[in-house]
């Protein structure tokens, strides 16, 4: 599908005379296609498209059930992305600037145009659950002259979701993203995940806009307690006071209802964001991008170096020393399994006693808080009126549980997120200590073994509130409430109390289960991190090899051949470099920074052109 491309962001040439970034990617892609890095070449040129077509990401991120999609159809003024009363998205979308409605699908290499009315075959979680179909982007257009400027919202599966594979594309996509809305709401105002993901993305210095969704379903005094809780969290966490909330109804401005409230302010924001900081966000992006791929490149010329300058005898029995320390390695990770399940267990047993100490502090304010509600309400239906049968005390009680189970676990999340990097720590220090002594080895050494520290949960969290405890009203207070009213009510409002303290000891078992979720699918993920930076040391040396070998077959001419224009490109590779420590990207304008973060310094963001079909145009 061709598409009519709106204004480009073209990063200029500097003054002192360095090559501009669609020219530095595109001599970075020559080189790497020169050297056999098939890969690193497809990634350049991925990321010169983005750049060459001004392309930047905004992406809504949140719970799931915030009405992002619903969010993203406002703004573009189109309902293209479904929506539902269930979490949909499953797959990371991409809305982008076309001649008219259409849409694409990833699956495996192969790009396929779908119907926009079919999307949800393909996004949603209740017809591609697990992702099942094996969806890699969606890329939707829409004619808006939001997007012209070469704006992309990126719809992303829910934090929270109940679906993995959900979970773990929005984690996966953050390093991509440019400049943030936070879709927030008020049941919970703001959750952990969605504190930590902004803290992450605030560290990056994202441009944040903080929206408050579905504002017509809050009265005006709950709007307020919403909006000042949200606000204190946010500040604390973030370390800086938090910039404006918008607060808007999709839902209500796709269908033309309902007062603006402050949907004209989002929109001029968006507007400003595109006209004042577009280009600076795509230039930002293309050097983070370029940055790494020429470290990438770098070590793959490096090898290739070393394997042509030493007899390929001794390039053979290096690469087999590097296999068998590669090998130890991993041994020695394993080794360090008992140390992790210890370290586990501490991590449950703390946060067991502080559910403990939740339970002994609300149960009984809990069960106050219901006993008042209910009074309250009786003295207002006149006694002995009201709900006879029960099932709204049970409405009460569930929503003082899940205020309450909701409340403690936000304030947990950043606890159980230092005992992690805590005991993350423990974990990366012995990795490193182990593969330093491996290096030490002159043949291995100065090989990118060092992990960096963790900055917090590597997984997001799936904890769902579970309301669907069933309450068993004994049949006696059937026949009890048409002789004795008042009787049948007391003994309802009992059973509404065991239900409550039920709601409140299984909720928060539950939390307590899915931070140690976290923790486990975090620690495998790291392992995964270890296993794949010894997986590219290896696979760089075996090339070399493979490149050297057939050098050393043409004799020693070819290999002085090869080796000259080896030397050019490492030349080449690191004027490519020196072009780009001498250029940087200015910073977002001030109303547009992100509040300043916390001290713990977040991972590495990488290169945009990562995930396939996301950077690539056509």
């Amino acid at each position: 599908m061709r598409e009519s491309r709106g204004p480009r962001h073209p990063p200029e040439a500097t003054s002192n005379g360095a090559r501009s970034q669609p020219a530095r990617l595109g001599e970075l892609a020559r080189i790497a296609r020169e050297a056999g890095a098939g890969a690193i070449a497809a990634d350049a040129e991925a990321l010169a498209r983005r750049v060459e077509e001004g392309r930047f990401f905004v992406a809504c991120v949140g719970q799931f059930k915030r009405g992002k999609s619903t969010l993203i159809d406002a703004l573009v003024e189109d309902a293209i992305l479904p929506a539902g009363v269930v979490p949909v998205t499953s797959v990371v979308t991409v809305v982008r600037h076309g001649p008219r409605r259409a849409a694409r699908v990833l699956v495996a290499n192969d790009w396929e145009d779908v119907d926009p009315a079919e999307l949800a075959a393909y996004v949603s979680a209740a017809r591609n659950p697990g992702n099942v179909r094996g969806v890699r982007a969606v890329e939707v257009y829409v004619p808006h002259p939001l997007l012209r400027s070469g704006m992309c919202l990126v719809d992303t599966p829910g934090l929270g979701s109940t679906s993995p594979a959900a979970a773990a594309a929005t984690r996966d996509f953050v390093p991509q993203i440019d400049a943030v809305i936070a879709v927030l709401g008020a049941d919970p105002p703001i959750s952990g995940d969605e504190l930590g993901m902004l803290a992450d993305l605030a560290q990056g210095q994202a441009p944040l806009l903080l929206v408050l969704n579905k504002s017509d379903r809050l009265p005006d005094s709950e709007r307020g307690q919403v909006l000042e809780f949200t606000r204190q969290v946010l500040s604390h966490r973030l370390g800086r006071p938090a910039g404006p909330i918008y607060q808007v109804s999709a839902a209500e401005r796709l269908c033309g209802e309902g007062p603006p409230r402050d949907w004209e302010a989002l929109t001029g924001e968006l507007a400003a964001l595109a006209a004042a900081a577009g280009a600076q966000l795509v230039r930002a992006a293309g050097e983070r991008g370029e940055a790494l791929l020429a470290a990438r490149l770098a070590t793959r010329l490096r090898e290739w170096r070393e394997a042509l300058a030493r007899p390929l005898a001794a390039s053979m029995e290096r690469l087999e020393r590097l296999r068998l320390a590669i090998a130890a390695a991993e041994r020695s990770a394993a080794d360090l399994e008992p140390l992790l399940l210890a370290e586990e267990e501490r991590f449950r047993q703390r946060l067991g006693a502080e559910r403990e100490r939740f339970l002994a502090a609300e149960l009984p304010r809990a069960g106050t808080e219901l006993g008042e509600t209910l009074r309250q309400e009786s003295s207002a239906a006149g006694g002995g009126g009201g709900d006879r049968g029960g099932g709204g005390m049970a409405e009460r009680a569930r929503r003082i549980a899940r205020r309450r189970v909701s409340r403690w676990r936000d304030a947990l999340h950043p606890e159980a997120e230092r005992l992690y990097r805590a005991a993350a720590a423990r974990h990366v220090d012995l990795a490193n200590e182990l593969l330093g002594r491996l290096t030490a080895d002159p043949d291995l050494a100065g090989l990118p073994w060092a992990l960096p520290p963790e900055a917090g949960f590597r997984a997001a969290g799936r904890f769902a509130f579970n309301d669907q405890l069933t309450l068993a009203e004994p049949p006696l207070n059937w026949l009890l409430a048409a002789a004795l009213p008042l009787l049948a009510r007391r003994r309802a409002a009992g059973h509404a109390e065991r239900y409550l303290r039920r709601l409140l000891a299984t909720n928060s078992a539950r939390v307590v289960n899915d931070f140690q979720e976290r923790l486990v699918e975090s620690r495998r993920r790291l392992q995964a991190e270890i296993r794949g930076q010894l997986s590219e040391i290896g696979a760089a040396a075996a090339l070399a090899l493979e490149q050297a070998a057939a050098a050393h077959a043409g004799g020693a001419g070819r290999v002085r051949e090869e080796m000259i224009r080896l030397e050019r490109r490492q030349a080449d590779l690191e004027r490519l470099r020196g072009d780009l420590a001498a250029v940087s990207a200015p910073a977002a304008p001030e109303s547009l920074r992100p509040p300043e973060a916390t001290a713990t310094p977040p991972r590495a963001r990488q290169a945009p052109a990562a995930i396939p079909g996301i950077a690539p145009g056509h």
